[in-house]
């Protein structure tokens, strides 16, 4: 690209850290992150300041993590409290003068994660905070590019005009993913630091794993089996990292018990709610990364999805994807063996946390309307970006692109464990033949009595005959009919599982993009905008309308 636009481009940015505006670059005395001069190594305590500043960096990005990645979609929508902003974020009609059309504050993060990587590779060696400073970069890097397409690609820290004078490169999604896979390739066994309880915050929460960042590297690649064979091990060998003792999905559901089928009170009673806490609470063994912000204004930046709660509600998609499943109590007495059925995920409930009534008079009709408020963007301080039952999934479409339909739906329907590939019903003895590590590694005691990811919000889904691959209507006779309609279940599971996290518009845009079929986006999105379903479809149908413009 032309030297005169990246000089243009990070004066846009003026970076918050290390550039503090386009005026600061020119003052060789402005109160600057770094000195061009300052050549000196880190110290351990330097060190593990900047990667606490680096955490602070994320908070001006978190929010828009969520906002970007679900009122662009297709299960979070807006209401008539919703801002002008966030609305044109929904109706695809950002302009170029938006809050949100303007990517500075990642570069922020990007650049001093720059300084303090080439800082602490100047040592002489590559401590555990430097690999930290990798992952941040790297993270960073991926939101930039989903967002807006492209990346300006610099791993040198800015310091002075000369170095934004100079030419960068202009990355593509693949390209960068290349890119980034050859930075963090050679990091992948890092042990990162523990820095123990920051504000009641376990520190190994506010990192991103490299494994799991690696792992989404390969599936959004997945130019051959060998990359989803490679994705799939990274996030095997991060889930058995991650869970030490016993089934992490086991105790992470929302249920009925047998009393609720007796007396069939499902409608005024509460069921047995686990699934909604582990999404939310910063102690949970589910949680893999989060941005942690302050309990209050004056302790910092704060997260303001939750002052603004009034602004969002769940789509008519969701509710009904969630309205449309089976529950099935598996009930086995001392006598007999009861199937008890009824409908509807009871994750439904579980993000709900409370209905209420608001009334504004600033508003045409000012007549109250009721909003329910969505546990994950109201209950927790801080702002969730991965988690195991996510993991899970995408190990699952991973495996599923390798070849192993069946033992991908199995993380789904039976979860992966000795009893499920002891029983050929369930995984075909020709997908366990080549014996994979990414699949073995789940054939130990620990994994004994694991479930479905479906079963945390739809009971004992390893015994619903209607939960399948197929239906009686369809005859899947070949792999790629098999691979394509347990990849649509997996997606429909990670709406399921995973809706309001800021996760959806970036998992259909990896599966549109790999099928090559634009309308696997654009169809669910504009169903989302009933009166507006005509504009929607055909604007989102061409894939360059799924990115940001870039700021003016």
């Amino acid at each position: 690209m032309k030297k005169n636009s990246i000089f243009l481009v990070f004066c846009l940015f003026s970076f918050a850290l290390v550039l503090p505006s386009c005026e600061d670059i020119l003052d060789v005395d402005s109160a600057r992150y770094v000195t061009v001069d300052d050549n000196e190594p880190l110290s351990s305590k330097d060190s593990i300041n900047n990667i606490l500043g680096l955490l602070r960096g994320l908070q001006n990005v978190a929010e828009r993590y969520v906002l970007l990645g679900e009122v662009r979609a297709d299960l979070l929508d807006v209401t008539v409290f919703t801002t002008a902003d966030i609305r044109q974020l929904s109706d695809f009609t950002v302009e170029a003068t938006s809050v949100y059309a303007n990517p500075r504050d990642y570069y922020a993060i990007i650049n001093n994660c720059n300084y303090f990587i080439n800082r602490t590779s100047e040592a002489g060696s590559l401590p555990t905070e430097n690999v930290l400073a990798h992952a941040i970069r790297a993270w960073t890097y991926m939101q930039v590019a989903f967002n807006w397409g492209k990346v300006y690609y610099f791993t040198e820290p800015l310091l002075s005009v000369q170095d934004t004078q100079k030419e960068y490169p202009e990355y593509t999604i693949p390209q960068l993913i290349e890119t980034l896979i050859e930075d963090l390739e050679p990091l992948a066994e890092a042990v990162y630091p523990n820095y123990g309880t920051i504000y009641n915050f376990g520190s190994e929460s506010l990192f991103f794993p490299m494994k799991v960042l690696l792992g989404d590297l390969y599936l959004w690649r997945g130019v051959s089996t060998e990359d989803y064979e490679k994705a799939a091990t990274y996030y095997a060998e991060y889930i058995d990292q991650k869970i030490i003792t016993g089934n992490g999905n086991q105790r992470y559901t929302i249920s009925w018990s047998y009393e609720n089928f007796v007396s069939q009170n499902f409608e005024r009673a509460k069921p047995d709610d686990m699934w909604s806490r582990c999404t939310v609470a910063s102690s949970s063994p589910e949680l893999i990364t989060a941005v942690q912000m302050a309990a209050n204004a004056s302790e910092g930046k704060v997260n303001r999805l939750r002052e603004n709660y009034s602004y969002f509600q769940s789509s008519d998609l969701i509710n009904d994807l969630w309205d449309d499943q089976s529950y099935l109590l598996h009930y086995v007495s001392s006598t007999a063996t009861t199937d008890y059925y009824t409908t509807g995920d009871l994750r439904k409930q579980g993000n709900i946390l409370g209905n209420v009534t608001i009334t504004d008079a600033t508003l045409t009709n000012a007549d109250p309307v009721s909003i329910s408020v969505l546990t994950k963007l109201y209950a927790a301080e801080h702002i969730l970006i991965n988690r195991l039952g996510t993991v899970f999934l995408r190990y699952a479409e991973a495996v599923n692109r390798a070849g192993k339909p069946h033992t991908a739906f199995a993380v789904l329907k039976y979860g992966l464990g000795p009893e499920t590939f002891m029983d050929d019903a369930k995984i075909p003895r020709t997908e366990l033949a080549d014996n994979m590590p990414y699949i073995t590694i789940f054939n130990t005691q620990k994994y004994t009595g694991a479930i479905g990811i479906h079963a945390r919000g739809c009971g004992d889904s390893a015994f619903d005959i209607n939960y399948t691959i197929g239906t009686d209507n369809e005859i899947l006779d070949v792999q790629s009919d098999t691979i394509r309609r347990v990849e649509d279940l997996i997606c429909n599971e990670l709406a399921l599982e995973t809706s309001f996290e800021g996760n959806r518009f970036q998992d259909l845009m990896r599966i549109s993009l790999r099928r090559n079929d634009p309308s696997f986006l654009a169809k669910p999105v504009a169903t989302k905008h009933k009166e507006d379903y005509n504009r929607i479809y055909s604007l989102l149908s061409d894939t360059k309308n799924w990115f940001l413009p870039e700021p003016k």
